[in-house]
């Protein structure tokens, strides 16, 4: 008796994510994020033709896609596009600095996102003095300063001289 309950019990459970997926029906985490309210999805025929030639894949599919998968390639295709663009050395400047973030332990990872969020509300031209400050430094020296809170949060550590 218990077995043939665990077997209908099971093909139950194996059977209604099929059923689902039969009727349409997503599960709630296959589900594409909303669009946000006020963002407005091209069709296909309103693309640039640099966009249509990007997402050329895409094409049959692109107005039954959802909204939300839309944006995504979208903004996959201009992340690539601004990629393509970049000088080898640029590219190479973006590979060590994410090789650089992703060798950070986690409570320096979040000190750094909180930096980075800080330093995007300054006014600009402050903004763009603590970048320049921050590249001149050597990593050592970038890790003291982000230990402390970072840039945007605390000022540069005054290094102690040693005589």
């Amino acid at each position: 008796m218990r077995r043939a309950f665990a077997i209908a019990l099971l093909a139950g459970v194996l059977a209604t994510p099929a059923a689902a997926h039969d009727r349409g029906d997503d599960p709630p985490h296959h589900r594409p994020p909303p669009v946000p309210e006020g963002v407005s999805v091209p069709a296909w025929a309103d693309l640039t033709p640099k966009q249509q030639q990007a997402l050329a894949p895409l094409r049959d599919s692109w107005d039954t896609l959802p909204a939300s998968r839309r944006v995504m390639a979208l903004e996959r295709a201009e992340r690539r596009a601004r990629w393509e663009a970049m000088t080898p050395e640029q590219r190479e400047r973006m590979r060590e600095g994410m090789r650089n973030y992703r060798d950070l332990p986690p409570p320096l990872r979040e000190k750094m996102r909180e930096s980075m969020r800080a330093m995007h509300a300054l006014p600009e031209a402050e903004r763009k003095a603590l970048h320049a400050r921050w590249r001149q430094l050597s990593p050592e020296q970038r890790r003291a300063w982000l230990e402390l809170g970072g840039p945007g949060i605390v000022p540069e550590p005054v290094p102690v001289r040693v005589d």
